[in-house]
């Protein structure tokens, strides 16, 4: 028995109205699972993201101490030439950190009155020849041990407790997000079933008068079909949002590190695709094994 495209869609969208209250809890169900999902993807995308700008703009600062000779600033620049993992260098003053200081607390003039540039320390901004953080990291605790090295700043450290901490977040997310989807699956599974039993006594006339199986399953499989892919259309529309919320907090906030932490629309696609294809394969799966639970039995 042929089957029409329209009679396809016919019976696609009556098995949608039938029952509006599944229908609508099926799809809210599958649209919050595939929104874990799609938030846990964001979130990693926004750390790689993140790290990649670490490696391509790296640099540490070693800071003097304020009593530091002319002697001991001289042994740390000579180590820093000498050294084959130091790409450049630059001596920073007292009036130039003065000149940073000023600029980072401009709004605050009762702090900018507080400081005077002799209280300052002297730096050297370097960047390394290995942008690797363990690499970064051995170089920091080699010239913390220099004398007149007060201290060796670097994101390392925020960069490891960043990706700690977002690789927790995103793995409680997934896990989240897998239950989410078997629950989708089982309650989309449940509404094919509900929606078959309704219409049990036209599906055993459709039996009587020579129709196939895959005649009477096709339907049925198209409003799981239809019922994941708006679910997940829904998820998209989540995780564009979020990602719009964390672009305007990193505008606010003015910290150039995090730029990339916020994708591009163009980086949410790959993102988008794999939520309606994971939405689409929900449906047809949940729907496809209760159709054939219910034309076997």
């Amino acid at each position: 028995m042929a089957l029409r495209v329209d009679y396809l869609a016919k019976e696609t969208g009556y098995n949608l109205i039938r029952n509006p209250s599944l229908t609508i809890a099926t799809v809210l169900t599958v649209a919050v699972s595939l929104a874990l999902l799609g938030s846990a993807l964001l979130i990693r995308s926004g750390v790689d993201g993140l790290n990649v700008r670490f490696q391509d703009d790296v640099e540490f600062i070693v800071w003097l101490d304020r009593d530091a000779t002319s002697e001991q600033v001289s042994i740390v620049e000579r180590a820093l030439n000498d050294s084959p993992l130091i790409a450049d260098s630059r001596y920073i003053t007292r009036q130039e950190t003065f000149a940073e200081f000023q600029e980072f607390w401009q709004d605050s003039p009762e702090i900018m009155a507080s400081v005077e540039p002799e209280r300052l320390p002297t730096s050297f901004r370097v960047i390394p020849t290995e942008p690797d953080l363990e690499v970064v990291e051995a170089l920091a605790a080699e010239y913390r041990l220099l004398p007149g090295v007060k201290e060796v700043d670097f994101a390392g450290e925020f960069i490891k407790q960043l990706n700690s901490f977002t690789r927790t977040a995103s793995t409680i997310m997934l896990v989240t997000a897998a239950g989410s989807l078997v629950a989708s699956s089982l309650l989309m599974y449940n509404s094919i079933r509900t929606a078959l039993f309704a219409r049990r006594r036209e599906v055993e006339v459709m039996k009587l008068v020579g129709a196939s199986n895959s005649f009477i399953r096709i339907p049925f499989i198209m409003e799981g079909l239809v019922l994941g892919v708006i679910g997940a259309g829904f998820s998209v529309l989540a995780v564009f949002g979020l990602n719009r919320v964390i672009t305007r907090s990193v505008e606010e906030a003015e910290i150039g590190l995090f730029d990339s932490f916020a994708l591009q629309q163009s980086d949410l696609l790959p993102i988008a695709l794999w939520l309606l294809v994971a939405g689409a394969a929900i449906g047809a799966v949940g729907s496809g094994f209760a159709v054939n639970r219910y034309l076997d039995a």
